[in-house]
């Protein structure tokens, strides 16, 4: 959008014996209503007209009266024709030159950018073609732009925090701008308070095990989809409720197809959906975990099967046991679309994580189980990756 007032002039022609314009050439804007009068006419006919270089000339088709009006759209000459058969030749007033101003560059400050570690970044605005361009900080404390007329110039925040930039082109004719979102992870994050996600604002409890700081709750970021519809590689981060009821994500967390969840990628300990300076853990990580719950290596490595059962590493993995994992059984949606195994339906109820490790089989991932009347920790690769289950990520 362009931001401007439209004005209305008046040039005045003086026709005495011979004709003059009394104006000086100006700048105006697109838009501007021009009003152009004869005054003191004596005789003939008179015809306006127009030039864009001063020297070739074309008539306003049916302008023939004292008066004459046109709106700016581009630089332009105007003059008076004047033709009295029965005296001299024609005859042409001195013209005038409407230097009409392009309207400014649309504005656009660059894509969000949000999770950022460290302090600094480069901004990413449109140069402007015409006009000026300007930034400023509109939100957030403590920021600094290095030189606010560089489109590309370099911004420093304060880490934690996210600001709001405003990019704006302008001219003498008004200006356009664009806003921008740039966020800072706070890197004095301490394992065991809550982990903040810039992206949509929510916290997840942590805890330490193994030497690493893994997120005690399920993920719940992104769109929800509905129905039988699989999720697409489109930017935007798409979850499953189970039920396709929200209230479901809010309490267990979303559900994932593995491909969304790792952002369309197939490394390894990928960051995925995760939030910045964390990833989704690979199936050696989470056995890592396992083992140092008490799991034997020998069985940490069996796979298809429930693992730890002895030791009831499941048990401990469980909301509210002694490991603070917290593991809920929220169910799983397959890859038809049907909905299965949430706590509190009765029968058989499940919990799963996905892992970052693709199967032997590349349509398949491993993932982790656990069931309500079970002690052990199941890990199976043996459902495709079109199945949707939560996440858990790990910081770096």
């Amino acid at each position: 959008m362009i931001f401007k007032s439209i004005k209305l002039y008046f040039l005045f022609f003086i026709i005495l014996f011979s004709l003059v314009i009394n104006s000086s050439a100006q700048t105006y804007c697109v838009g501007d209503n021009f009003t152009f009068n004869a005054q003191n006419y004596i005789a003939g006919e008179v015809q306006w007209q127009y030039s864009f270089d001063g020297d070739y000339w074309f008539d306003y088709i049916g302008e023939t009266e004292l008066t004459h009006s046109i709106i700016g759209e581009t630089p332009i000459y105007v003059r008076l024709k004047i033709i009295d058969p029965e005296c001299l030749p024609p005859y042409y007033t001195d013209s005038a030159f409407i230097n009409v101003l392009p309207d400014p560059t649309v504005a656009y400050a660059g894509e969000d950018q949000l999770g950022i570690v460290g302090t600094s970044t480069n901004l990413n605005a449109n140069t402007a073609e015409i006009g000026t361009g300007f930034w400023s900080i509109t939100s957030g404390s403590g920021g600094s732009i290095n030189d606010n007329y560089n489109p590309t110039t370099s911004f420093t925040g304060v880490a934690g925090t996210t600001y709001e930039l405003r990019w704006v082109i302008f001219n003498d004719c008004g200006f356009t701008q664009d806003f921008v979102s740039i966020g800072f992870v706070d890197n004095s994050f301490v394992c065991g308070n809550d982990l903040f996600d810039i992206r949509d604002g929510q916290s997840y409890p942590t805890v330490e095990l193994d030497g690493k700081c893994w997120m005690a709750a399920n993920l719940n970021i992104g769109t929800m989809l509905t129905g039988a519809v699989n999720a697409t590689d489109n930017s935007v981060i798409e979850k499953f409720c189970y039920a396709d009821n929200s209230s479901n994500c809010d309490t267990y967390g979303a559900l994932y197809q593995w491909n969304e969840a790792m952002n369309y990628f197939t490394t390894q300990s990928s960051q995925g959906i995760c939030p910045e300076g964390w990833h989704i853990p690979s199936d050696a990580e989470i056995k890592s975990l396992e083992i140092s719950l008490g799991m034997t290596p020998t069985d940490a490595n069996l796979e298809n099967t429930w693992r730890g059962t002895v030791e009831e590493i499941g048990t401990i993995m469980k909301a509210g046991g002694s490991s603070g994992f917290e593991i809920l059984l929220s169910g799983v949606r397959n890859s038809s679309g049907g909905f299965m195994y949430l706590e509190g339906l009765g029968g058989y109820e499940f919990g799963y994580i996905w892992s970052s490790t693709e199967g032997s089989n590349t349509a398949f991932a491993y993932r982790r189980c656990w069931q309500s009347g079970h002690a052990g920790v199941g890990r199976y690769d043996t459902f495709n990756k079109l199945y949707s289950y939560p996440i858990r990520c790990v910081k770096d």
